[in-house]
Order: C-alpha cells, then structure tokens, then sequence
C-alpha cells in the first residue's frame, strides 16, 4: 500500500501539470488534491495548488496554502514567488516586495523576481526604486533569454505614466521584437505614438494589436481615438463601439 501511495502522487503531479497546459484549472486542483492526498506535505504540489487557487479566484486560499509552505520551508523560492505574484494582486505591495527580495538575495540573477519586484514597488509608490528594479531585469535579459519581452513592457508602461513617452516607445517597440504575438506589447508601442500625437503611426500598432487579440479592448479604445484625429469618423464610432463591447465582457484585472 505504500509503494502504490507514494507512485500516485507524482503520476497525480505530471497530470496536473498537463492540464495546466491545457488551461484546465479546476480538473488540475482536482489532480493535486489526489496527490497530496498521498503526500500532504509534498512541497512542488502545494505551490502548484496555490498557484491553481489562485488562477481560480480563490485568492485566501491560495495566500495560506503558499504561506504555509514559506514557513516550513524560507528557501522555497518558487513558493515565495507565487506568494508574491498573489499578494500583489491583492493589493499588497509591501508584502508582495519582500518575497522578491527574498528571492533576489539569494539569487540577483533572477530577472523575473527584479521584473515583478519592479512591479510591486510601483504599487507600492516607489517609483525611482521601480524603474531601477526593471532597469536590472532588463539587463539579465539583453543577450540571454530573449524571449522574455515583460521587463521592457513593464518598464515602457510605467515610464508612460511618468510622461517618458519616447522611452516607452522604444522599449515597448524591443518588447514587440521579442515577442511579436504578444498584442499587449504592439498596444503600447501605439500608445506611447497616440501620446506623441504620431497618429499615422498609432494606426499601425494598436491595428496590429487588435489583429493579435481579437478581444483585448484597449487598443479599440485608441483607435477610436486615432481616427476621429485623422478625420475619419466611421470608423471611429465603429472602434468605439466595438470598445465598450469588449470591455463589458472583459474582467477587471487579468491574472
């Protein structure tokens, strides 16, 4: 009985992690839950129910499951990485940043931790600190790991809220070379022109944009904007509409 116990659980393990591929969030808990069943304290299958509670809007739940597993175990660093991405969805910027930083001074290579501990000090109104924590990111990226395109996009949408509109531009432009299906990425290329009254140009992202996600509003929102610019009316109030129907289905904050 034990041996069949214990080979349950990483059989239970691989499918949960089969159907996270597959976008299945609720059958992958139900996979996890068979292999703690085996194995309560099994750390990989805890962050991973955390990160399923979490993705499944079950955010208290996921907090003290990966809180759990932080305690028991300080040097978790997947675990204090999830734990980080949910409290700063919460709202919890502070916390949020200390796992980050946890993470970093044991590891100040990883370039996903200074990327999303740039993100939680700009919740957290420290914005020097921010754009230096994405400054960072981005260097650990520049000639390895060049598929990852979120420390430029991240840095080009923060610089926009501070007026740095040409600096977002060309890093959301490296962020788009880096991942060209990413519609978020050509969405604030086109931004950053619409802000520096480039509308031609605008036209030409935030199309791209729209093709990339049919359903992502944002850009239609501009659009709309871009075209009543250029004098096209039509088809501004065509971009509009389509705008306010795409932002009623959409949720509020994406995970």
């Amino acid at each position: 009985m034990a041996s069949a116990a214990v080979s349950s659980c990483p059989e239970a393990l691989g499918t949960a992690r089969r159907l996270v591929a597959e976008q299945n969030f609720a059958p992958a808990l139900v996979a996890v839950e068979r292999c703690l069943s085996a194995e309560p304290l099994e750390s990989a299958a805890l962050v991973l129910k955390g990160n399923l509670l979490y993705l499944l809007g079950r955010d208290a739940e996921a907090m003290a499951v990966l809180e759990g597993v932080v305690k028991r175990e300080p040097e978790n660093w997947d675990a204090r990485y999830a734990l980080g991405r949910v409290y700063y969805f919460n709202q919890r910027p502070d916390p949020s940043a200390a796992q980050f930083e946890a993470i970093l001074e044991a590891h100040p290579e990883n370039y996903r931790a200074w990327d999303n501990l740039g993100l939680a000090r700009e919740a957290g109104g420290k914005i020097p600190e921010a754009i230096a924590a994405h400054v960072r990111a981005i260097a650990l990226v520049a000639k390895q790991h060049r598929e990852y395109d979120w420390a430029h996009a991240n840095l080009a949408e923060l610089l926009m809220k501070q007026d740095d509109n040409r600096k977002a531009f060309s890093l959301a432009v490296e962020a788009a070379e880096r991942n060209p299906n990413s519609a978020r990425n050509f969405y604030l290329a086109g931004k950053a022109l619409v802000r520096l009254e480039q509308w031609a140009k605008a036209e030409r992202w935030l199309t791209r944009s729209s093709e990339l996600d049919p359903a992502y509003p944002e850009p239609r929102y501009l659009l709309a904007q871009v075209f009543r610019r250029l004098g096209r009316e039509a088809e501004a109030e065509q971009e509009r509409k389509r705008f306010l129907e795409l932002k009623a289905k959409a949720p509020d904050k994406k995970r």
